[in-house]
């Protein structure tokens, strides 16, 4: 047993510790981590595009394309450049378009280089736009454009990838194969096909023949890339004047082409051969009662070259005209006696004026 004299004692170094620890300042809590993210500057997007190219090009549709493919990626879109310009290396992504092919020319084949702000590396993709309808070129760029933003890095402000939790296969599932994205030329791939129909006034002439005959046709015309193919129908007169009386002759025929198209700003250019299979009516006008007039038809066919040019080439209604020149393969003529009056045959000279429309 403790005495009394103790037992004051203990309660008296209690009293004390319990002062002395009321007396202490209390430990400062250990500071918790800031888990909100910081405040980055949100980057822009600066384009340089090509001088020549800027006033013909629709801007405005490629840059609102653009917008909303960057939709979502928290980037300031967009800020026109110089090329060359280096006002905005530091601040900003650029972006540079370069055309690959002279100025004046159709923006179809272009460069595009993407780098990220305070970064020496850059990538950069060709992008062929020729099997591009022109109307949806501006949209197809934009498109290249992003996916080359996108392989950039997971986002612009180089946080890293966050990967969702893939489940378990199921032990009857069958594992899906991913599928991969769709790059910019394979989703903007079209094919650039489309027709026309001309009318058009043609004169003939025949030298071997001395004859000229007048006529028309009517032709469609369809396009794939730079190829045209084209199938017509036409009917042409001719009148030649003997001594004897006059000698009529009327053809009908079916023609076929095909070649190369070259189309700039200004102009369709068409070259290509031609074949054409008709059926001609040669009739005569006798002069005098004592001459008797004969008639007679058959088959004629022939082959040669034809170049047509035909502007403007942003109208759905364009003039244009065309030249042929090439052999006769079946002849007809026309003879009255042991005179030739008229006929198919030899080499033959065609000139041509006409309309197109755009289907």
């Amino acid at each position: 047993m403790c005495s009394r004299s103790q037992l004051r004692r203990r309660l008296g170094c209690q009293v004390l510790c319990l002062a002395v620890a009321a007396l202490l300042p209390d430990e400062p809590a250990e500071a918790e981590p800031n888990t909100a993210p910081s405040s980055l500057e949100i980057p822009s997007v600066v384009v340089s595009f090509p001088r020549c190219e800027a006033d013909a090009f629709p801007l405005s549709v490629f840059l609102d394309s653009l917008r909303v493919e960057l939709a979502g990626r928290e980037l300031h879109c967009c800020t026109l450049a110089e090329p060359g310009d280096l006002t905005y290396s530091k601040a900003a992504l650029r972006v540079n378009l370069t055309q690959l092919r002279p100025c004046g020319t159709e923006l179809e084949q272009v460069r595009i280089s993407a780098q990220k702000p305070d970064e020496s590396r850059a990538i950069d993709r060709e992008l062929s736009l020729n099997d591009v309808e022109p109307s949806a070129r501006p949209r197809a760029l934009a498109l290249a454009v992003a996916e080359l933003i996108r392989l950039l890095g997971p986002d612009e402000r180089n946080e890293s990838p966050r990967l969702s939790p893939v489940p378990p296969p199921s032990e009857f599932s069958t594992p899906k194969q991913p599928q991969p994205e769709p790059t910019p030329q394979a989703a903007t791939h079209t094919v650039a096909l489309g027709y026309s129909v001309h009318v058009e006034a043609d004169g003939r002439r025949f030298p071997m023949r001395q004859t000229t005959s007048w006529g028309g046709r009517a032709r469609l015309v369809a396009v794939r890339h730079s190829f045209h193919a084209d199938l017509d129908l036409g009917a042409n007169y001719s009148d030649a004047r003997v001594e004897l009386g006059d000698v009529v002759l009327k053809s009908a025929s079916i023609g076929v082409g095909f070649g190369p198209r070259y189309a700039t700003r200004i102009v369709i250019i068409d070259l290509g051969l031609r074949a054409e299979l008709g059926w001609a009516w040669v009739h005569g006008k006798a002069a005098f009662p004592d001459v008797q007039a004969g008639t007679g038809s058959g088959i004629h066919s022939s082959a040669g070259l034809r170049v047509s040019v035909e502007g403007p080439t942003a109208k759905k209604v364009r003039s244009g005209i065309a030249l042929e020149s090439g052999a006769v393969l079946r002849s007809i003529n026309g003879d009255v006696g042991v005179q030739s009056a008229t006929g198919i045959a030899g080499y033959y000279l065609v000139a041509a004026v006409g309309i197109g429309v755009s289907l």
